[in-house]
């Protein structure tokens, strides 16, 4: 049975998909599966020990560590010999990117942040580098509240501008204290390395261009049997359904964070035309650019708590009618609440936004019909809500780790109070 890396969200929220970076404390006392992120994040090791693997380069962390970890990178965290702790930061890279190189460059210089954060992932600070480092996360943490707190402080004046400073200094200051540190592979590392996890980033970099199997094999001296080979084994799509995964990606940050055309979008992402994009956008996202523009880009009010009954009441629709064509501004409609008040919601109830909560109880009855029935899974798909098949094996994979097909052929239904096994 196949196994694949995670494909973490893109998101830097899981409560307001509008939200340009989060602010978390995380724990980790044993070794992480794989990760694919497709968002850009700082780490901030607050204590313990351990071994981070950036796409297959090993880095001893500690207390003090600094961590840039940019889109599309793999992770791992291993050996870990104290337990860590750390801040952890999720932010849009390209967007504060964007608005360092092409609004506040006056000089009109060459700037380049974003490759040496990917040359030196990691950096072992000073008491007193580490300060600064502290002291501007904290001020990220009074503006955007701490995300598995639920907490939205009130938004002060002019915060998402204040914020994306504070993120640009975050990116200079790794730039700064990398390029006076030599960052050192863990001893005994085998210089050798397997460098095909970098085949994501150099997709995600070369979007707007055209992308195909041949050029990304001749960069990475591959043949293109090998490459698709590859990236089906790491992330169970295909070469075109990845690129697509990816453009979608940027696409959304650019409907949420900007005013520009959608010809001029699709004219940055890679799509041929403005057709092009509506039709790859909807079938991925189940909704226009335009409409999701319309959701996400309009300035809501800050949240404040609803009655328990109406989120009971809320979330027991949901779970009655998952099954039907219903979309995350039906219920913000049918209960008078915005979109980022019912995900945060669900958040506070669930700890699953609503689109996580319709794909967990649509997979999950899936899997039942998967294992209790021989109805077709084309059919299944569709008995669980699912417009396309596509849609449906994309959704399964990431929650499943495989295939619907691999998942029936490997797992037996036990009865009574036993649960689901491989064989």
């Amino acid at each position: 049975m196949t196994k694949y890396n995670e494909i973490q969200n893109q998101f830097c929220s899981a409560y307001d998909k509008r939200k340009l970076c989060s602010y978390d404390i995380e724990f980790v006392d044993g070794r992480t599966k794989p990760l694919i992120h497709q968002t850009a994040r700082f780490l901030y090791i607050l204590q313990g020990k351990a071994v981070f693997t950036v796409d297959n380069k090993d880095y001893d962390i500690m207390e003090d560590s600094f961590i840039a970890i940019l889109p599309w990178e793999t992770t791992i965290i291993k050996d870990v010999s104290e337990p860590l702790q750390f801040i952890k930061i999720v932010y849009n890279s390209d967007f504060v990117n964007s608005m360092m190189k092409k609004d506040l460059n006056t000089s009109n210089r060459l700037l380049s942040v974003i490759q040496p954060m990917a040359e030196k992932p990691i950096v072992n600070l000073t008491k007193q580098e580490s300060k600064v480092i502290k002291d501007i996360m904290d001020v990220i943490r009074d503006e955007v509240g701490v995300e598995s707190y639920f907490d939205i402080p009130e938004e002060k004046e002019l915060s998402q501008i204040y914020v994306t400073n504070k993120l640009m200094e975050l990116m200079i200051q790794h730039k700064r204290y990398s390029s006076k540190k030599e960052c050192k592979t863990r001893a005994g590392y085998n210089i050798e390395l397997d460098n095909r996890p970098a085949i994501f980033k150099y997709i995600y970099s070369h979007l707007a261009e055209k992308m195909t199997i041949k050029r990304l094999s001749d960069a990475f001296f591959m043949s293109e049997s090998s490459a698709s080979k590859y990236i089906q084994e790491v992330t169970g799509l295909t070469f075109t359904d990845l690129v697509n995964e990816m453009r979608i990606t940027k696409v959304t940050d650019m409907l949420t964070y900007t005013d520009l055309s959608l010809n001029d979008i699709a004219m940055m992402t890679g799509f041929s035309d403005a057709s092009h994009l509506v039709r790859v956008f909807t079938a991925k996202m189940e909704v226009s650019p335009n409409e999701y523009r319309q959701n996400y880009k309009a300035k809501e009010n800050i949240l404040k708590e609803k009655d328990k009954s109406v989120s009971y009441e809320m979330i027991n629709f949901i779970n009655t009618y998952y099954t039907e064509d219903i979309r995350v501004t039906d219920i913000a409609e049918r209960f008078q609440m915005t979109v980022v008040d019912v995900n945060r919601t669900l958040m506070y109830h669930v700890e699953k936004n609503f689109e996580e909560l319709l794909h967990y109880l649509r997979i999950n009855k899936a899997c039942e019909y998967l294992l209790t029935t021989d109805d077709a899974i084309v059919d299944i798909a569709l008995q669980v809500g699912y417009n396309t098949i596509k849609t449906f094996n994309r959704n399964f994979l990431r929650l499943k780790g495989m295939t619907p097909g691999e998942f029936r052929k490997h797992i037996n239904l036990q009865k009574g109070t036993e649960t689901l096994r491989e064989e």
